[in-house]
C-alpha cells in the first residue's frame, strides 16, 4: 500500500492512484485530498489488513472508492469511466467498505496488478466537473469545460447525470476576459498541471469548494491526442482572429438601422437553428438566404406595417455556422412611422434585455420585444423597461402599435393575411396545372423564384399574424379572461393541413384512400425541408410500414367561448382600444392565421421540394451526387445558365462540392458560442441552456426514441418520447405513429412542431437547449409534465 506522504523527485504518469501521488505537495492552485491505494493483489492477500489501514487513515470520515486500473489511464489508450467508482463510504462502517472495495475490483480487468483509490471525500463542494485543455475530438486549442454548479454532487459531469454547463475558453484568451473567478480558478489549476506534468493534453476531474479552493480528484493524459492534426491549432487561432475582425465590423453603427451595436445568435427570429442547423451544408443554407433571410423577410413585415430595413439581411454566416443578426431582426419589429430617437432607445434596450436574459434568444417575441399591442403592454413595458422612454413618446410607440395591430386584425379583403391566402393559392393552382419544362436547373430556378415570391412571402405574412394572435391569446390568459387549458383547447380545434394529413394518412393505409393520391397530395414533404439528401415522402418506401390502422385522426373539438369569456375579453379589447374588434373577430382571425401559417408553409415547401428534385435530375445528368450537390451553393449552381462553365461540368462542381466538404469538416473544430455579443465571445464560447417551450398541459412518461432526417418511418414510435434536434414539416410523419411526447433542441414556442403538439394535444418540450437535449435523447426513459413544467430522466418501470 501506498499513501501520499512521500514524493519522488521527478514526476511521472502512472496508474489514476499513481498519478495523483506524484503530484502531491507539487499542485500550488488547488488540493489535492488524502488518499491511499493497493493492488487487487494486496487486497486478495489480506483484506483484514487493507480494511484495517484504511479505517486508521481516515477514521470518522467519509471516502471515495475508485477505480485505478493499468489499462485505464495509458498514454495511447483511456477507459475513462469503464469501471465503477463508490463515494460517501462510511471508513468506520467495515462491511459496508468491504462491499464497496469489492464492487471496485470486481468491475475492472482482474488483473492483480490493478488497483483501488481511496480518497477522502471533499466536502461543502459547490462546484464540480472535468476540464480537458484541448477539444478532445479534434485538438482544437481550447480549454473544454463541463461543470455542474446546482447538485453539490462531485460526479454530476462523469456520471453524465444531471444539468451541467458547457464552456469552451480559448489557450490564448486574454484573461479580462474572464469573467468568472471560479472558471478563473479552473484554468489556473490546468495551466499549472499542464506545467507540472509537461504534457498539454489532460484530462482533469476537479471541484470548487465555496470559498473557491479548487481540488483535484484526477489527471490524465487525453489518449485521442495522437489522432490530432497538427495544423488545427494555427487553422483555429487565424479562423478566431477572421471572425472577432467580422463580428466587430457587423456591429458598427450602419446606415439606415438604429442600435449602436449588435448581437448575433442562432435561433432568435427565424431561427436557422431550427429550421436548416446550426452547421447546414452549403446548398441549404443558400437556399434559405435566398428564399427568406436575404430580403423576403423585410418586405413581409414592410407589408405589414413594420419599419422597412431596405437592402440588409437577417442572416450572417461564420465558418459555416448560421446566425441571426438580431439588430436587424429588432429594427424590422418596429411600426413604420416611429421616430428614429425612439426607435433608437427601444432597439438598444431591447438589445440590453436580452444580453442580461440570453435564455430568451429562441422567444424574443414574447420576453424582448413587443411585436403589436397586446392586453398586458401597459402594465410589462414599463416594468421591463422602466424610464425608457418619456411619457410622450411612451404614448406614440403604443399608438403606434395600436394601429399595426388593429390593421391586422381587420377582416376584409385588403387585409395582409386574406392577400397572402391568395397569393400562396395562385403558387398552389401554378403547381398543380404545370409539369416541368425545358432545361432542369432552368426549371428549379423559376420554381424557387415563384417560391419567393407567392410562397415564402405569403407565409412569412401569415407567420406575423399568427404570432399577433398567439400574443394577444397569451396576454389574455395572462389577464385571467381565458384559462390556459381553454387556450389549449381553442389551438386543438382549429383545422390545418396535419389533421388532413393524419386523415388521409390512415385512410391510404386502410385501403379508403388510393396511395398514388396519398402521395400527390403530400409526396413533396420531406424531414429536411431545405436538405437536398432528405428523402420525399413519395421517395420513400416504409412510410405505411408497421402502421396502426387502428390509430384514429384525433377528432376536432369546436371550440366556443363562455359568456363570461367573452366579456372579459371584450373588455380587454375595448380597454386597449382596439375599436370595431369583438371576441368573435378576434378568434375568427386567431383561427384563419394559425391554419394560413401552416397552409402557406405547405405549399411553399411543395415548391422548393419540387426546385430540389430538378436540380437532382439537373446534377445526375453531369454525374453529381445529391451529396455533392449538397456542398454545392446555390449561387454557384445557377451561375452555369448564364456564364459559361470552362472546363467538364462534374470536374467543375465536385472540385468546388470537396473544397467545401474540407472547410466544413475544418469548421467543426472552431468553437462559438449560439449568442455572440461581441468580438470577446469570440474567445468564450459558451452552450447557453435554453428554457423548454412546454406546449399544453399534458404529461407522458415512455422510452426515449431519436429521430433524424433519414430515420425509416418503421421505428417504433408508438407512446415513446421522440426527440428531434430541429424538426420541420417533413417530420410530421411522426403524428400518424401515435407518439408519446416530443422533444426538440431547437425551437420556439411559435415553431411549427409547437402548433403542431399544440394543435393534437401532444405533450411536448419545444427548444430544450442542447446540454438538456444532449441528457434527455440519451436517457432510457423521460418524464415530461408540460403544467408543471418538468422534464427529466426517470428510471424504467
Amino acid at each position: 500500500m501506498a499513501d501520499d506522504t512521500s514524493m519522488d523527485s521527478a514526476f511521472a504518469f502512472g496508474t489514476k492512484a499513481e498519478t495523483l501521488h506524484h503530484l502531491t505537495g507539487r499542485v500550488r492552485s488547488g488540493l489535492i485530498g488524502e488518499s491511499m491505494h493497493f493492488s487487487c493483489d494486496q487486497w486478495q492477500a489480506g483484506p483484514e489488513r487493507v480494511l484495517a489501514a484504511i479505517q486508521a487513515k481516515f477514521s470518522g470520515r467519509t471516502v471515495a472508492v475508485r477505480s485505478s486500473a493499468l489499462s485505464e489511464d495509458a498514454a495511447t489508450s483511456s477507459m475513462a469511466g469503464a469501471f465503477l467508482s463508490i463515494l460517501d463510504v462510511a471508513a468506520s462502517d467495515q462491511d459496508t467498505l468491504d462491499a464497496a472495495i469489492r464492487q471496485v475490483v470486481r468491475s475492472m480487468t482482474g488483473n492483480p496488478k490493478d488497483q483501488v483509490l481511496v480518497q477522502a471525500m471533499a466536502r461543502d463542494i459547490a462546484v464540480s466537473g472535468v476540464v480537458m485543455t484541448y477539444d478532445m475530438v479534434h485538438g482544437a486549442p481550447y480549454f473544454c469545460i463541463d461543470y455542474d454548479d446546482e447538485t453539490g454532487r462531485t460526479d454530476a459531469v462523469t456520471s453524465g447525470n444531471g444539468v451541467h454547463k458547457s464552456l469552451y475558453v480559448h489557450r490564448e484568451c486574454p484573461e479580462h476576459l474572464i469573467r468568472s473567478d471560479r472558471i478563473a480558478a479552473i484554468l489556473r489549476l490546468a495551466r499549472e498541471l499542464e506545467r507540472i506534468c509537461h504534457c498539454a493534453a489532460l484530462d482533469i476531474e476537479f471541484g470548487l469548494d465555496s470559498r473557491g479552493v479548487a481540488h483535484l480528484f484526477q489527471v490524465r493524459r487525453i489518449a485521442l491526442a495522437r489522432n490530432w492534426h497538427p495544423v488545427t491549432e494555427r487553422r483555429v487561432h487565424r479562423q478566431l482572429a477572421q471572425a472577432e475582425r467580422f463580428i466587430e465590423q457587423v456591429s458598427l453603427p450602419r446606415p439606415g438601422i438604429l442600435g449602436a451595436r449588435t448581437i448575433l445568435a442562432v435561433m432568435p427570429d427565424w431561427n436557422p437553428a431550427e429550421i436548416i442547423g446550426t452547421a447546414p451544408r452549403p446548398l441549404a443554407a443558400s437556399l434559405y438566404r435566398h428564399l427568406i433571410t436575404e430580403r423576403v423577410w423585410g418586405r413581409a413585415r414592410a407589408r405589414m406595417g413594420y419599419r422597412d430595413t431596405g437592402a440588409v439581411e437577417l442572416m450572417v454566416t461564420i465558418n459555416h455556422h448560421p446566425y441571426i443578426d438580431v439588430r436587424n431582426s429588432f429594427n424590422s419589429f418596429l411600426p413604420a412611422a416611429l421616430p428614429d430617437d425612439i426607435g433608437n432607445r427601444l432597439v438598444d434596450a431591447w438589445l440590453r434585455r436580452l444580453e442580461d436574459h440570453p435564455e430568451f434568444h429562441d422567444k424574443v417575441e414574447f420576453e424582448i420585444v413587443p411585436t403589436c399591442l397586446d392586453f398586458c403592454f401597459d402594465t410589462v413595458f414599463p416594468d421591463r423597461y422602466p424610464g425608457l422612454l418619456p411619457p410622450d413618446g411612451l404614448a406614440g410607440y403604443r399608438e403606434s402599435l395600436r394601429r399595426l395591430t388593429l390593421d391586422s386584425l381587420h377582416p376584409g379583403p385588403d387585409n395582409t393575411l386574406d392577400q397572402a391566402l391568395r397569393d400562396a393559392g395562385h403558387l398552389d393552382e401554378m403547381l398543380s396545372r404545370q409539369r416541368p419544362e425545358g432545361p432542369d436547373l432552368d426549371w428549379a430556378a423559376h420554381l424557387l423564384d415563384r417560391c419567393k415570391e407567392s410562397g415564402t412571402l405569403p407565409f412569412a405574412v401569415a407567420a406575423r399574424h399568427a404570432f399577433i394572435a398567439e400574443t394577444l391569446l397569451r396576454s389574455a390568459v395572462q389577464r385571467r379572461a381565458l384559462a390556459p387549458d381553454r387556450l389549449a383547447g381553442f389551438k386543438r380545434g382549429i383545422h390545418t393541413v396535419t389533421r388532413d394529413l393524419l386523415t388521409d394518412y390512415q385512410a391510404a393505409g386502410t385501403g379508403t384512400l388510393a396511395r398514388a393520391e396519398f402521395f400527390r397530395r403530400y409526396g413533396h414533404l420531406r424531414p429536411g425541408t431545405y436538405e437536398i439528401t432528405s428523402l420525399r415522402y413519395d421517395e420513400r418506401d416504409d412510410l405505411f410500414t408497421d402502421m396502426d390502422p387502428g390509430a384514429p385522426a384525433p377528432a376536432v373539438d369546436a371550440f366556443t367561448p363562455t359568456d363570461q369569456e367573452t366579456q372579459a375579453i371584450d373588455a380587454l379589447l375595448s380597454d386597449t382600444g382596439f375599436v370595431g374588434i369583438d371576441t368573435r373577430i378576434l378568434l375568427a382571425h386567431a383561427t384563419k392565421a394559425i391554419a394560413a401559417r401552416e397552409r402557406t408553409k405547405f405549399i411553399f415547401t411543395r415548391c422548393l421540394s419540387d426546385a430540389l428534385s430538378a436540380i437532382i435530375r439537373w446534377g445526375a445528368s453531369h454525374g453529381l451526387s445529391r451529396d455533392d450537390l449538397s456542398f454545392l451553393d446555390w449561387d454557384s449552381v445557377r451561375a452555369s445558365r448564364h456564364q459559361a462553365i470552362m472546363d467538364d461540368m462534374d470536374r467543375h462542381y465536385l472540385d468546388l462540392a470537396d473544397r467545401a466538404r474540407r472547410s466544413m469538416d475544418a469548421a467543426h473544430a472552431l468553437r462559438l458560442s449560439h449568442i455572440l455579443f461581441g468580438g470577446r465571445d469570440i474567445h468564450v464560447a459558451t452552450l447557453n441552456r435554453s428554457v423548454p417551450n412546454f406546449i399544453g398541459l399534458g404529461q407522458a412518461t415512455g422510452a426515449v426514441v431519436r429521430l433524424s432526417a433519414n430515420t425509416p418511418s418503421t421505428i417504433q414510435i408508438q407512446g415513446r418520447v421522440v426527440c428531434i434536434e430541429n424538426a420541420d414539416p417533413g417530420f410530421d410523419w411522426i403524428f400518424t405513429k401515435s407518439p408519446g411526447a416530443l422533444v426538440t433542441q431547437y425551437g420556439g414556442a411559435n415553431s411549427h412542431m409547437a402548433v403542431r403538439c399544440a394543435e393534437l394535444g401532444l405533450p411536448a418540450a419545444i427548444g430544450v437547449g442542447e446540454q438538456i437535449y444532449r441528457r434527455i435523447s440519451n436517457a432510457h426513459h423521460v418524464e415530461l409534465n408540460c403544467a408543471g413544467k418538468i422534464l427529466r430522466p426517470v428510471e424504467a418501470a
